[in-house]
């Protein structure tokens, strides 16, 4: 190399120290100055000046030269971290958390300045906890307000009996029934007494069960289970039902259906015919009209019995429903001639009415009497039993 070469790069060097010096770095790359930025940005050189040629040689020179200095110091300090690999690899973390935890404290204080600018605070709402004390007070307002309606139901009309219904009763009337309950509608549900009620129910001779319930809110049910009507007896030209239970249910005629109407029988008679009815089935026992007791000097205890489709019977009582039993296989081996008397008290035999035994039991039956005394006197003792009990009634009630 000859010595203007060497001259020429000592000056460069000299030229590159100045400008380091006067230049400001960021990182390893120049800072402009502002007013170099503001002149570029918004003055542009005036086109009628020429820069010589020397000049920009020379400034191209000096970028080039910058230029590779500072790829020269680029690989000198790649050169350092490759000899000291574990060192940097710590710091550039240091640095990256060091960079992180800047940028998060930046980011906390940035929104807490906003929050405390303009943004209140809002505190978690705390989640609804079940406690004891929650339990107590629930079953407190519960009994306050079952107190209330209960006070409510007792001095209002709400608790008012604004229907009796009656159920089963067919021999006694409901009139009747009202005046043995001893209540009626708009009584208090909560002040009549069921059990009286079924007690004095229960004293009429045609009752066999009687059940008085409450139907909440406002109704009372009375239902009653009679004793059947097996017969019925003839008094004054009335008719009152005789009960399974051998009772005659006095004071409440009523016109005969579905069972017969017997005569004349009286005492152990009248025992043994009711006896006999409660045995024959009950189709049966609707079909016949009725029946007479005509002892005789040869049958102490026969009957005449009269059927609704025309047909005679004699039978003896004792025996009177086991063959009575039989009676529609017998009628349909007879057909549907009625010109005779079917004799039931021996054996079973069909007696024309031509013949001798039909004609005595046919006389028989006009001159017996067709009503016994003991009749009467049962209606009379029955009614001073019922003035009896009327004048205990009001005596009560006064």
């Amino acid at each position: 190399m000859s010595k203007e070469d060497d001259n020429n790069i000592n000056n460069i060097k000299e030229k590159l120290k100045k400008k380091r010096q006067d230049t400001d770095y960021v990182g390893y790359t120049a800072k402009k100055p502002e007013k170099e930025k503001t002149e570029s940005n918004f003055e542009k050189p005036p086109a009628s000046k020429k820069v010589s040629k020397k000049a920009e040689t020379e400034d191209d020179e000096l970028s080039l030269k910058i230029e590779h200095y500072k790829d020269f110091e680029e690989k000198s300090t790649a050169v350092k971290n490759k000899k000291t690999p574990g060192k940097n690899r710590k710091q550039n973390v240091k640095s990256a958390g060091n960079k992180k935890s800047g940028g998060k404290k930046s980011a906390d204080s940035s929104t807490k300045k906003k929050k405390s600018k303009g943004q209140k605070t809002k505190k978690p709402r705390e989640k609804f906890k079940f406690k004891r004390v929650h339990l107590y007070i629930g079953i407190v307002i519960f009994l306050v307000l079952l107190l209330g309606v209960l006070l409510w139901y007792v001095f209002s009309s709400a608790s008012d009996v604004k229907e009796i219904n009656f159920e089963g009763n067919s021999l006694v009337t409901e009139t009747e029934l009202e005046e043995r309950i001893g209540f009626s509608t708009g009584d208090k549900m909560f002040s009549i007494s069921a059990g009286k009620a079924e007690d004095n129910v229960e004293l009429l001779p045609v009752i066999e069960e009687v059940s008085v319930e409450r139907d909440w809110p406002n109704n009372v049910t009375v239902n009653v289970n009679e004793y059947k009507a097996i017969a019925y007896i003839n008094s004054e030209d009335l008719y009152f039902p005789v009960l399974e239970n051998s009772r005659i249910q006095r004071g409440y005629p009523s016109a005969p259906r579905n069972a017969p109407i017997i005569y004349n029988f009286e005492g152990e008679e009248f025992d043994a015919l009711v006896a006999a009815l409660n045995e024959i089935e009950v189709d049966i026992l609707e079909s016949i009209s009725e029946i007479y007791f005509r002892p005789t000097d040869n049958s102490m205890r026969r009957i005449h019995v009269f059927m609704n489709d025309g047909q005679e019977i004699v039978a003896d009582y004792e025996t009177f429903s086991e063959k009575m039993n039989y009676y529609i296989g017998i009628r349909q081996e007879i057909g549907d001639e009625t010109g005779g008397i079917i004799d039931m008290e021996v054996g079973t035999s069909y007696l024309p009415y031509d013949s001798a035994d039909a004609r005595e039991i046919k006389d028989n039956i006009y001159n017996e009497p067709s009503q016994v005394g003991y009749i009467e006197d049962i209606n009379e003792a029955l009614d001073g039993v019922r003035s009896a009990l009327g004048e205990i009634d009001n005596a009560a009630e006064e």
